[in-house]
């Protein structure tokens, strides 16, 4: 059994979800305790039972402490099965944290794959799922991790509710990782609102096309007003630009009291700083990466625009579950390049 302090590094839900993830790939028990011992609200929260719920009932774990609240559980993986799942985390906790433990997961399946999720698509503190479909699954497909989404409702903040079903195909095998760096045209984006007047989407578009242009970039940006039966629960908004080469992408969610001007400036200005870092990798797709990369076949190389402790928090992880060998050249919260040489983790079939 593998014992992870929750609360090293980075210390919050991020060190449970990789930890199951491994535990789960490898069929590796573990015991993680202090889990998110320095949040405001420590211990399990619904978004993070409702995630070990759904990797257990994948991999067919058993699990102790399982429980709202609990700072200490311990998973005991068994085969990974393919099928069709259903999980409603109930809150508008976010979807694309959930999948970002399973999908690996599901990866190793014996076959494909089917998840609907209910929760939050588009929450503070989380990638949206534009982002993720356009930017962190392109990369995993780039490895052999075929993985699509298709959103049937937004959920915002506080309600939730937005429903998404995915679809994994089992994979042999995790391929490397070696991004060979282009020049960028085109910025491509979609503007988001519901239950907010359409100009919204509208300003969040143009304010964001205007900055894209200034520095010399086409900009493609769709505008999406939810209506009808897509209409969410509670409004929201959100804007996701995406490079047309590389796999650098940001996003900005709407609030109360924020103009839709700033919405969109926000998005494109993070975009365009993290281009002229030269990376091909963005902050957030970084660490994303990491866990897929210590599994794969070969050497993974890239550069990205920041090195987040995220980032840093998930290299400690995966040595210690894979002996994955890395090396980082680059400072904390500055460009980094990143060597992995993954383990090359094979289903057994």
């Amino acid at each position: 059994m593998i014992e992870i302090d929750g609360s090293m590094m980075e210390g919050g839900g991020q060190l449970l979800r990789m930890a199951t993830t491994y535990s789960a790939v490898l069929t590796e028990p573990i015991r993680v305790y202090n889990i998110r011992a320095g949040r405001s609200t420590p211990g399990l929260r619904p978004q993070h039972l409702k995630t070990l719920e759904a990797a257990s009932e994948i991999s067919g774990a058993k699990t102790h402490g399982a429980e709202i609240k609990s700072k200490e559980i311990e998973f005991y993986p068994q085969e990974i099965n393919g099928g069709e799942y259903s999980y409603n985390i109930g809150t508008a906790g976010s979807i694309t944290l959930l999948l970002q433990c399973l999908i690996p997961i599901a990866a190793y399946s014996d076959k494909t794959v089917k998840i609907t999720v209910t929760g939050g698509t588009a929450v503070k503190w989380s990638p949206p799922t534009p982002f993720l479909t356009n930017v962190v699954w392109r990369a995993f497909r780039k490895m052999g991790i075929e993985c699509r989404l298709e959103v049937n409702r937004h959920g915002f903040y506080p309600i939730g509710g937005g429903e998404v079903i995915v679809k994994v195909e089992d994979s042999s095998r995790i391929m490397d990782f070696n991004p060979h760096h282009q020049g960028i045209e085109t910025i491509y984006g979609v503007s988001v609102c519901g239950k907010l007047p359409s100009h919204v989407a509208e300003r969040q578009a143009k304010s964001a096309r205007k900055e894209l242009i200034q520095e010399g970039f086409e900009a493609d940006i769709d505008i999406l007003t939810l209506t009808g039966s897509s209409e969410p629960y509670s409004p929201g908004s959100l804007i996701t630009l995406w490079t047309d080469s590389m796999y650098l992408g940001s996003d900005s969610l709407g609030e109360r009291g924020k103009p839709a001007e700033t919405v969109g400036k926000e998005a494109a200005n993070s975009l365009l700083s993290q281009i002229k870092t030269g990376a091909e990798v963005d902050l957030h797709t970084c660490d994303h990466l990491i866990l897929p990369c210590s599994l794969a076949s070969g050497t993974s190389s890239f550069k990205t625009s920041k090195l987040t402790m995220h980032t840093i928090t998930a290299i400690e992880l995966a040595k210690i579950f894979t002996k994955a060998k890395f090396q980082v050249t680059g400072e904390r919260d500055e460009p980094a390049e990143i060597t992995c040489e993954g383990i090359g983790l094979n289903r057994q079939r």
